[in-house]
């Protein structure tokens, strides 16, 4: 069972001393009480827990005090262990019969002391009602304990206690299967939510094996969830089919809503394959089935990806991207989405930092408080990569690298390929500007891999130019115009219209150099590496 405290063992495995052997036998029971209810206990809980007698047990545990394995704190009414280590051992010497026993009288005379019960008290009668396996009273108290957590913006904490709820689900007598897949959902969402995309998506197979056909608009939300974490991970096929086969659900059952979801990740699917247009004619069709909608949560985060369809449309409707990241931040911040909140000010950041850097590392700043808050490392990590290229525009080198190198540390534990193909990019553009050539092209070519192995051809694109442009800085003239057929091919100008200008240059550059034995000068290297919005 996870939730042993003291680190469960086998029976034959537990250790038979560590605990003084003058220990009277109701000493023992004294302590093995206070083990169960914790590192630090209330007077009258033990009392009213153990069905003792006050002054027989003030009694006992003032020689407890004296002896050194209890302390009393200020006012008489609390007493706790000198020693973690030693309730760890007082704990792990029950048995798993007599622990059950334990938590039921603690939890009985928890909730009897304090009717209601009061809001403060759900964690800890859920935790001993778990502990003594009374699985209706577990899944009250848990969930009610783990939805407070989730509210005061928790998830791990939230995380742990709705797996007791499952596990309560589980072993209680009749059909709970629609109740187990809603709370492995939960699950899911939580888990995506700090970026474990991994045990997202283990539980929201999960719940896709329990709502089974029954459940078409579960089903189709499950589909939808695991379909995002496909695009989070570059299996944009995948994501794709699933949202297809969401849709087809949603469309049947006359969900409006959920059809609007499935049209705001295929316009995110666009958008990462670079296909601007695509992704705001999906992004427009999401926001006509939304229409009368007045969800924040729903509103708020289509705003971000229209924001990002037309933030790459081209300069001349950049004032309709950044006003459609404004529109998304008070949604967002009303009902408490932290980790969209994160991508609005990011994406509104990678923006305004075109032309206006410090501000961008504002805004980045704020991307990090709303990451920070909702415990997400992910977000954390691209609010500093995006960092990079802004302060590369203000001369701070040393910051740059240093930022740059903290997003790949995050980014490689969470395996997040499209943000390590940015570090590479970034590392590309750093030592092209400190003159360490042989470092550039290990950084532009290692970015070109990643974007070829799944396929990224906007991103690929840019990196192909970066690649071009560094070569004709060392006159390796055919490399360079190897490097710039590719980035042609792909169509840099139109996935990166910032770069379009010092593209045509670049190419004004190579012809010169093809037809003249003339030394010619390289590019101006003043374009800001662009990382797409997220």
């Amino acid at each position: 069972m996870p939730d042993r405290e003291g680190g469960a063992v086998p029976s034959e495995e537990r250790p038979t001393g560590g605990l003084p052997g003058d220990l009277t036998p109701e000493e023992h029971r004294i302590l093995a009480y206070s083990s169960a209810i914790g590192s630090e206990f209330d007077f009258q809980l033990l009392v009213a827990a153990m069905g003792a007698n006050e002054e027989e047990l003030s009694e006992h545990l003032e020689r407890l005090v004296h002896r050194g394995i209890l302390r009393e704190r200020i006012g008489g009414d609390k007493f706790a262990f000198s020693e973690e280590e030693f309730r760890a051992r007082i704990y792990r010497s029950l048995t798993e019969s007599r622990l059950r026993v334990l938590h039921r009288k603690i939890a009985g005379a928890l909730e009897t002391m304090r009717p209601g019960p009061p809001p403060e008290i759900y964690a800890d009668l859920g935790r001993h009602y778990f502990l003594g396996k009374v699985a209706d009273k577990s899944l009250e108290f848990n969930r009610k304990a783990a939805e407070q957590a989730r509210a005061a913006d928790e998830p791990e904490r939230a995380i742990h206690l709705f797996e007791r709820v499952l596990l309560d689900l589980a072993s209680l007598p009749g059909d709970h299967r629609r109740e187990e897949a809603e709370m492995t959902q939960t699950l899911g969402d939580l888990n995506y939510s700090v970026g474990n995309y991994p045990s997202a998506d283990r539980y929201y197979g999960q719940a896709l094996e329990k709502a089974g056909n029954r459940e078409p608009g579960l089903t189709a939300r499950l589909l939808l969830a695991r379909s995002e974490i496909a695009r989070d991970n570059l299996d944009l096929d995948a994501a794709a089919r699933g949202a297809l086969e969401a849709r087809r659900l949603f469309e049947k059952e006359g969900d409006p809503v959920g059809v609007a979801q499935t049209h705001r990740l295929t316009a995110r699917l666009a958008f990462q394959r670079g296909e601007y247009q695509d992704s705001l004619e999906e992004n427009m069709r999401a926001l006509e089935l939304l229409e009368g909608n007045r969800d924040p949560r729903l509103i708020g985060r289509l705003a971000i990806d229209l924001g990002n369809s037309f933030a790459l449309l081209g300069p001349e409707v950049k004032a309709e991207a950044l006003e459609w990241y404004q529109r998304a931040i008070p949604a967002l911040t009303s009902v408490g989405d932290w980790v969209e909140l994160s991508r609005a000010y990011h994406n509104l950041a990678v923006s305004v930092g075109e032309t206006h850097p410090q501000d961008g590392l504002d805004y980045l700043t704020k991307a990090r408080e709303a990451a920070e808050r909702a415990h997400d490392s992910r977000s954390t990590a691209w609010s500093l990569l995006s960092g990079v290229e802004m302060r590369l525009a203000l001369g701070e080198m040393d910051e740059a690298t240093r930022d740059n190198e903290q997003a790949f540390r995050l980014l490689q534990r969470l395996v997040d390929d499209l943000g390590l193909e940015q570090v590479e990019l970034n590392r590309g553009e750093i030592a092209e500007r400190q003159g360490q050539w042989e470092e550039a092209e290990r950084g532009y070519t290692g970015a070109i891999a990643r974007c070829q192995r799944f396929a990224l051809t906007a991103d690929e694109a840019e990196a192909q130019y970066r690649l071009a442009r560094l070569r004709s800085k060392v006159r390796d003239w055919d490399g360079a115009r190897d490097a710039f057929a590719v980035a042609e091919r792909l169509g840099l100008a139109d996935v990166r219209p910032n770069l379009a200008a010092a593209f045509s240059e670049l190419r004004r550059v190579l012809a010169a150099a093809q037809s003249s034995a003339v030394p010619t000068p390289p590019p101006a290297d003043d374009t800001a590496s662009e990382h797409p919005p997220l």
